[in-house]
């Protein structure tokens, strides 16, 4: 399955529409900030929640994610230092491989299965292709690209924040 993901970058919220391939829009994803802590939802076209992240104030250079979606809960968190930036999944048995820099990764099993790839789409700032190779784990998949996709970057890639 392809996905479609577009940042709506015109508003202070974090926000994110998702397409399939025919461009019919399968999940609104929106979010806001309380006391530090960023709150993100993504909602079906019918409006039922499909998984909440919430995302954790930056300490040491790590942000954390905590997701639940409707049939599992885990961790992702992103370290970033002048010489580090990665994102690692905790709680499933899933894998980021890839360069969180240039958006371009794969998230994989335990046996290096490919699950998803992840890349911009050439030309067109704020979109991203999401190819999810199984159905079962979309929700999963979907939300760890949401988070790898939340990270913001100024010039250097040593330094980024949430």
């Amino acid at each position: 399955m392809k996905l479609l993901l577009t940042r709506d970058t015109s508003s202070l919220s974090s926000r994110f529409i998702v397409y399939d391939e025919r461009e019919k829009k399968l999940f609104t994803i929106e979010g806001n900030s309380n006391r530090g802590v960023r709150k993100i939802k993504a909602f079906t076209e019918e409006g039922r929640c499909a998984f909440k992240i919430s995302a954790t104030p930056e300490i040491g250079g790590t942000i954390g994610y905590n997701v639940i979606t409707v049939d599992t809960a885990f961790a992702v968190t992103v370290k970033h230092k002048s010489s580090e930036l990665y994102l690692k999944v905790h709680g499933v048995k899933l894998f980021f491989r890839g360069n969180l820099f240039t958006r371009t990764f794969e998230i994989t099993d335990v046996s290096s299965k490919v699950l998803a790839f992840h890349k911009p789409e050439a030309g067109k700032s704020g979109r991203y292709t999401l190819e999810i190779y199984d159905d079962a784990q979309i929700l999963s998949l979907l939300a760890i690209s949401i988070c790898a996709d939340l990270i913001s970057f100024s010039d250097s890639a040593a330094a980024c924040r949430a």
